[in-house]
């Protein structure tokens, strides 16, 4: 069966490698019609892509925040021919432990999803969500319920909203949730400033 598929992918790449040049720039095109509004809403998130300098603030619960004294550098880059935006994990993370997300827009669906994956956990974490007129994309793990569980058996899900500043800055509010979304407290706040500008 293996050598089968093979022989198969062997003939299609020759018929591939025969096509004028016309029509190979045809069927791009009609590829690329196929995602024309996934194309257009991930245009939306084209500010986050870049170099970034960060800063964490933990959430003191009583409305204040803490930290924020050691920065740490991000980088942020399309791929798929623009068609997801992924947060590379750092080699030498500021954390014990590295993490990795990628965003790309679900079109039948008309929600972005954030993939996140980490070596610690291995817990492969998926937050939906809408971005709004004013260029924050919120995003929970509520309907695909991922949420942390606790040694105890406590389930903490989180919401997080991206708010766009300008091309140089942008923030994360990370917000965590007791009770599968009937209430939000703060838990971590990032902000990036773009290195070079």
């Amino acid at each position: 069966m293996k050598n089968r598929q093979l022989a198969f992918f062997v003939v299609m790449l020759g018929a591939l490698a025969t096509l004028p040049a016309p029509a190979l720039a045809q069927d791009e095109a009609v590829r690329r019609s196929w995602g024309a509004q996934a194309r257009a809403e991930m245009e939306r998130l084209a500010p986050l892509a870049g170099h970034w300098q960060a800063r964490e603030y933990d959430s003191d619960r009583q409305d204040g925040w803490t930290g924020g004294e050691t920065a740490y550098a991000v980088t942020i880059r399309y791929l798929l021919d623009n068609m997801a935006l992924r947060e590379e994990a750092p080699e030498r993370p500021v954390k014990p432990w590295r993490l990795e997300t990628t965003i790309q827009y679900d079109q039948n669906r008309n929600v972005f999803r954030l993939v996140a994956m980490d070596d610690t956990w291995g817990n492969l974490d998926v937050f939906e969500g809408v971005m709004d007129t004013d260029d924050r994309l919120t995003i929970t793990n509520l309907r695909v319920d991922t949420p942390y569980v606790g040694d105890d058996g406590a389930r903490t899900h989180f919401r997080l909203s991206i708010t766009i500043a300008d091309n140089d800055h942008h923030s994360m509010l990370i917000e965590s949730s007791p009770d599968a979304g009937e209430t939000w407290q703060p838990f971590q706040r990032i902000e990036r400033t773009r290195l070079g500008s």
